[in-house]
């Protein structure tokens, strides 16, 4: 956990980056807690951070508007060591949510993933246990829902593959499909009744203002393989050179064959979570599926069973004990990789870039991408009391603004940018990023 703890500290430096500084300006206009749930209405409203950031305020440094994410991080380190069977599977669960650089990704980041990873992992085990003893147990297991769905609304993928996994373990227990459908009602009718209310607000302010998104891309196989495979590459530290459709048939392949041996009854849920959910996803033709965070609750069991086969094989001792001592050292080796360099170009540095535009005064500057681009460097010139006006691409050529700040990789940029009405920009400054969230950025100088 302190390993964890450490890591996402780390990860947590420097500035916020576009989707955080989002859900800040989301909260502007409100006036009051409860219109977090029905007055924004955006699908980058993540329900618990948005409430810590409204508590905290938009001018907190970083380190505290990600704090919420950083806890949240280091208690998933803590509960997957908890809910793993065995001294050794608790030793290996733990130490890959730790140093796996996903976790510590989102768990450095003010967003919702880290509550996301925290309570669907808390969910299987209040599940379990409601499998087990009933009671109580069924109370807390909808309270874990509830906190899922307020940290992000993916957690209906964790509904959907814990409720799957309810269904094949009654029907594999009783046959009969009357006592299957009464156990999930059992089971899920709690969870149900306390998401209702949020999902009412959300319906309700749909309907009065509306529900936005941030964006669409279609669906293709390429994409999928490059979202699912980019998770499972990032989860391990594997090497580029291994293909996403080598990753993830590879994946499947383990998870299946396990599924198809072991009589413990979470194959079945790594079966139906790490294989079933994304081929639905797959089958479904979902959009935006290039992007790896869409895969983070398959990633969250992955690892999970990675822990458990890990943590056997040190129990069976000899040879195995080796292979899994090798197995963990490989992991922390390959994460150690990506998380220097994601440690060294973090999210992107984009106060630097604001501070320069703005150090003689009041500056104009246009861009290739005027909400993305404008909404970063208002924030950022809001927190240092600076102004800087942004001249819309229509316009770029009668506003002759003093910068233009460029969207995309750096290295892929020109030094000199000319436009057809005599204006001209020389390159002035970069910023990039490494791994799963930031924004490229050049700078230019205007050179009449």
């Amino acid at each position: 956990m302190l390993t964890g703890l450490t890591l996402r500290l780390l990860g947590a430096r420097g500035d916020l980056w576009h989707d955080e500084i989002w859900s800040i300006t989301l909260l502007r206009p409100l006036t009051s807690v409860d219109q977090i749930f029905w007055r924004i209405n955006h699908d980058n409203n993540h329900f618990l951070n948005s409430i810590y950031q409204y508590v905290v305020g938009p001018d907190a440094a970083p380190l505290v508007q990600r704090g919420l994410s950083i806890t949240l991080g280091a208690c998933t380190v803590i509960v997957a060591a908890a809910i793993s069977r065995g001294r050794w599977a608790m030793v290996a669960s733990g130490f890959l949510f730790a140093v796996s650089y996903p976790m510590v990704h989102y768990g450095s980041e003010a967003r919702g993933y880290a509550g996301l990873v925290l309570f669907t992992l808390v969910a299987v085990a209040l599940l379990e246990r409601w499998f087990d003893k009933r009671g109580l147990y069924g109370a807390a297991f909808a309270v874990a829902i509830l906190l899922g769905f307020l940290s992000h609304l993916t957690m209906t993928e964790t509904v959907a593959v814990l409720a799957a996994w309810t269904m094949w373990l009654s029907w594999r227990r009783s046959r009969s499909l009357i006592v299957v459908n009464r156990e999930v009602i059992q089971a899920f009718l709690p969870a149900f009744l306390a998401v209702l209310p949020l999902a009412t607000a959300i319906l309700v302010g749909a309907r009065l203002f509306s529900f936005n998104v941030g964006g669409f891309s279609s669906f293709s196989l390429e994409r999928f393989a490059a979202g699912y495979g980019g998770m499972i590459r990032y989860l391990f530290g594997l090497p580029d050179w291994i293909g996403d459709w080598t990753c993830v048939a590879i994946v499947c392949v383990l998870v299946l064959a396990y599924a198809g041996v072991s009589r413990d009854r979470r194959a079945s849920l790594y079966a139906i979570g790490i294989v079933g959910l994304p081929a639905l996803m797959a089958v479904a033709h979902l959009p935006n599926v290039e992007f790896p965070r869409y895969f983070i609750v398959s990633g969250a069991l992955l690892l999970l069973w990675a822990g458990d086969m890990i943590g056997r094989g040190f129990d069976a001792g000899g040879t195995r004990r080796l292979c899994a001592a090798g197995m963990l050292m490989l992991v922390a080796g390959g994460n150690a990789a990506l998380l220097v360099r994601f440690y060294e170009h973090g999210r992107g540095s984009y106060s630097d870039m604001v501070g320069e535009m703005t150090k003689s005064g009041a500056a104009t500057y246009a861009t290739n991408a005027d909400f993305r681009t404008g909404m970063v460097v208002d924030y950022f010139a809001m927190r240092m009391g600076r102004q800087a006006s942004l001249v819309t691409q229509d316009k770029i050529c009668a506003g002759r603004a003093e910068w233009l700040i460029l969207e995309g990789d750096p290295q892929k940029q020109p030094e000199r940018v000319d436009f057809d009405c005599a204006l001209a920009y020389e390159r002035a400054a970069a910023s990039t990023f490494w791994g799963l969230s930031g924004l490229g950025w050049t700078l230019y100088s205007r050179r009449d």
